[in-house]
C-alpha cells in the first residue's frame, strides 16, 4: 500500500504533505556552528510517489527525499527530475525545501537572476536548473545533493539518447505496452480508489482505456471548465468516453476566486511558472478525498510533436538553432498579447534583455542537437519537466499520490529515441490507441465538438471578481496601491486579461521579496486554500448500476 499523509497534521510515518495548507512547507537546514553539524527541520522527509519499478530495479515516479544522519545529509530527486526540490547554498549552510518562499523565509538571499528570469517573461519557464533568484536551484534530473563538513555537492544523471532504427508498426506496439506495463505495475501496489484527471484529448483517455483493459477502472474522472451551463468541446469528449466505458464523470466548474487562485498557484509553483491557474479546482477537488490520481504528463510531447516541430527539425538539421529560440519565444508572446502588440510579458518586465534571452535559449537548445528530435527533447526535458512538472508534485499533490504511468523511463527512452520520421505526422498516439482499443474508435476527441457560445458574464459576476482581485492585490501590501488597483481594473493595453494579472501578481512577489514577505505569502496562501470549497462539482454522470 502507498504511504499516505495527512494535510492537517503534514507527517505521517515520514511522509511530509506538500503543498502544505497547515504548518510550514517541509525544510531542512544545516550547517556548522564551531566546526560541529547541526541541523534544524525535518531530518528525514519524503515527497511525492515514489514506486519501484521492477523492471529497472529503481524506485520511479515523481518524488523527493532527504536524510540526515547526525553529520551528513543526502537528498535526491526522482531519475527525471520532475519532483522541483530546491536548494541554497551560502558558505557551512544549507537550505532545502520543495517551497522557494520557505527557503527565503529561512534566510536564503533572494537576488533575482536575469538572465533566468529574461527566459522566463518570453517562454513562460525556467531553463536547465533555474528559478527567478541567482543563488537558489533545483535539483537536475536524478539529482542527488550531499553535504558534509560543510561542503555541498551535487551530482546529476545524464540521459544520453540516440536514435534506434525503430519503424511505424514496432513504434506503435511500444506506446501501447510500456504504458501498460507501467500501469500493471503501479496497480500492483495497492493504490486504492483513483480518480483521472479527464481532458478531451489523447494522454488521459489512454489510461482510462488502460485501466479499463486491466479491470481496474477509475472510481471516477474529472474534467475542470470555465463556469459554463454547457458542456465545452473538452469535457463534451471526456463524457462521450465515460458513458462508453461506465464510468463516472463530474464536471467542475463552479465560479472560483480567480485572484486568489492566482496567488495559490504561484505560492505552489515557487514563482517557477506562469500557468496552472486553470488546476486550482482539480487541486481542491482532489484533496477532497484520500484518492489515488492518474496524471497523464509527458504523453503528448513524447508521441507527437506539436505543430511547429516540422519547422523546428529542418531548423534544428541545419543547425540554426537561434531560429528555433526566436520562433518559440514569439509564439510565446502572441498568445498573451493583444492584436497589435507584440513582445509579450517580456517586452514589459525585462525590455532590455531580449538579445541575452534569445543566446541563453540557443544554446540550450543546441545542446539537444544530437538527438533525434532535438524540439522534441528540449520541450520535454525544459517545458514539460521545469513547468508542467509541477502538476503531479504540487497541483494534483492534494491527492494521496499521484502515479504518472507515460514517465516510466522506459517508454520515456523509448520515445526519445523514436526517428522523427515515425512521429512527424503527429498520428502515432491516435494510431496505437486505435490499435489497441478499436472498440472506441467512433468517439470523437474534444477538436471534434463544437465550441459552445461564450458564457454571458453577470455584471454582479464581474463585480464579486473586481473586489476579490482588490482584495487580494492588497493582502499583498503593495508599496503603491492605488496604482495597483488603477492597473487591475484597467487591464493591461498590451497583454489579455488573463496573463496580465497573472504578471501583475507575480511582479508584485518578486520586487517586494524578503524574508517577512515570503512568509506572508505562505501564510495568505494557506489561508486562502482552508477558505476554498473543495466542493467543485457541479454536475456528474453516473452509470446505471444493475441488481
Amino acid at each position: 500500500m502507498l504511504k499516505r499523509y495527512s494535510d492537517s497534521s503534514n507527517l505521517v510515518d515520514g511522509v511530509h504533505g506538500w503543498p502544505a495548507h497547515s504548518g510550514e512547507p517541509p525544510f531542512i537546514c544545516v550547517d556548522l556552528d564551531a566546526g560541529q553539524p547541526r541541523f534544524k527541520g525535518q531530518a528525514n522527509c519524503e515527497l511525492g510517489s515514489p514506486i519501484r519499478n521492477p523492471a529497472t530495479g529503481q524506485d520511479e515516479g515523481v518524488f523527493a527525499r532527504w536524510h540526515w544522519c547526525g553529520d551528513r545529509l543526502t537528498a535526491h530527486v526522482d531519475p527525471l527530475g520532475f519532483f522541483s526540490l530546491f536548494y541554497w547554498v551560502s558558505g557551512n549552510r544549507l537550505l532545502l525545501s520543495p517551497s522557494i518562499l520557505q527557503l527565503i523565509a529561512m534566510g536564503a538571499d533572494c537576488d533575482p537572476d536575469d538572465r533566468a528570469l529574461s527566459v522566463f517573461y518570453r517562454l513562460g519557464l525556467f531553463l536547465n536548473e533555474d528559478t527567478p533568484f541567482r543563488n537558489i536551484k533545483v535539483l537536475p534530473p536524478g539529482g542527488r545533493l550531499e553535504w558534509h563538513n560543510g561542503a555541498t555537492l551535487v551530482h546529476r544523471a545524464d540521459w544520453p539518447v540516440s536514435e534506434q532504427p525503430v519503424k511505424r508498426d514496432a513504434a506503435i506496439d511500444g506506446i501501447i505496452e510500456l504504458p501498460r506495463d507501467a500501469l500493471r505495475n503501479m496497480l500492483a501496489t495497492d493504490p486504492g480508489d483513483t480518480v483521472l484527471p479527464l481532458s478531451g484529448g489523447r494522454d488521459s483517455r489512454h489510461i482510462l482505456l488502460d485501466l479499463d483493459y486491466l479491470d481496474a477502472p477509475p472510481v471516477a474522472c474529472a474534467t475542470f471548465q470555465q463556469p459554463s451551463h454547457q458542456l465545452n468541446s473538452e469535457a463534451s469528449a471526456a463524457r462521450a468516453i465515460c458513458e462508453r466505458l461506465g464510468v463516472t464523470h463530474h464536471i467542475l466548474d463552479r465560479p472560483r476566486p480567480a485572484s486568489r487562485d492566482i496567488l495559490r498557484c504561484h505560492a505552489m509553483t515557487s514563482l517557477c511558472s506562469d500557468e496552472h491557474v486553470q488546476m486550482m479546482p482539480m487541486h481542491d477537488f482532489l484533496g477532497s478525498r484520500p484518492w489515488t490520481v492518474m496524471d497523464g504528463i509527458g504523453g503528448d510531447i513524447l508521441t507527437n510533436p506539436d505543430d511547429s516541430a516540422e519547422d523546428h527539425y529542418h531548423r534544428a538539421q541545419a543547425g540554426d538553432f537561434r531560429a528555433i529560440a526566436t520562433a518559440m519565444m514569439d509564439g510565446h508572446a502572441g498568445i498573451l498579447t493583444k492584436p497589435g502588440y507584440d513582445g509579450g510579458p517580456g517586452a514589459l518586465f525585462s525590455p532590455d534583455t531580449r538579445d541575452m534571452a534569445t543566446q541563453y535559449l540557443t544554446e540550450t537548445i543546441a545542446a539537444y542537437g544530437d538527438a533525434p528530435d532535438p524540439y522534441q527533447s528540449f520541450w520535454f526535458w525544459h517545458r514539460t519537466r521545469r513547468e508542467i512538472g509541477f502538476v503531479p508534485s504540487a497541483l494534483f499533490a492534494s491527492a494521496s499520490a499521484v502515479m504518472c504511468p507515460y514517465l516510466d523511463t522506459r517508454f520515456v527512452q523509448f520515445c526519445l529515441s523514436l526517428p522523427y520520421d515515425v512521429t512527424r505526422d503527429q498520428q502515432l498516439h491516435n494510431a496505437a490507441i486505435a490499435r489497441a482499443y478499436p472498440q472506441v474508435a467512433d468517439v470523437a476527441y474534444g477538436n471534434s465538438f463544437a465550441a459552445p457560445p461564450p458564457a454571458r458574464v453577470s455584471i454582479a459576476a464581474k463585480l464579486e471578481r473586481a473586489i476579490g482581485g482588490i482584495s487580494t492585490l492588497l493582502a499583498l501590501q503593495p508599496d503603491h496601491p492605488l496604482a495597483e488597483i488603477r492597473r487591475f481594473l484597467c487591464g493591461s493595453r498590451m497583454l489579455h486579461r488573463r496573463p496580465a494579472e497573472v504578471f501583475q501578481m507575480y511582479s508584485l512577489m518578486l520586487s517586494g521579496m524578503n524574508a517577512e514577505f515570503a512568509r506572508h505569502i505562505l501564510q495568505l496562501s494557506a489561508q486562502f486554500a482552508k477558505q476554498s470549497t473543495q466542493n467543485q462539482v457541479t454536475r456528474s454522470y453516473e452509470p446505471e448500476t444493475t441488481s
